[in-house]
C-alpha cells in the first residue's frame, strides 16, 4: 500500500476533555488543506479503536483496511490484549 498513498497521517491525538467539540474535525480539515498545498493526492490515515475513529468517516475518509493488533508489551501499552487497527484513505481534490 505504500506505493498507493503519497501522504500519511500516523497519529492525531486530542485530549479526551476536548473531544466532541469539533476540534478534531477542524484539525483534520486543516491537515487536509496543508496536504493539498504539498500536492498530496491520496492520504493514508492510521488509527485504532482506542480513539474516536468515526471522525474520519465524518470528513469523507474511507476505511480501506482493518486488522487485529496484539499487545505484546503489557504494562507499557495498557491491559488490552488485542485491538482493531484501521487504515483510512482520504482522496484530496
Amino acid at each position: 500500500m505504500s506505493d498507493y498513498f503519497d501522504g500519511k497521517l500516523s497519529i492525531l491525538i486530542l485530549d479526551k476533555s476536548y473531544r466532541g467539540k469539533g476540534i478534531g474535525k477542524k484539525l483534520l480539515l486543516d491537515v487536509f488543506d496543508l496536504a493539498k498545498k504539498d500536492n498530496v493526492k491520496n492520504l493514508q490515515i492510521l488509527t485504532d479503536e482506542s480513539c474516536s475513529y468515526e471522525v474520519y468517516e465524518s470528513v469523507g475518509c474511507k476505511k480501506v483496511y482493518q486488522t487485529i493488533i496484539e499487545n505484546k508489551e503489557h504494562g507499557k501499552l495498557g491491559k488490552v490484549d488485542k485491538e482493531l487497527a484501521f487504515i483510512y484513505e482520504k482522496i484530496l481534490n
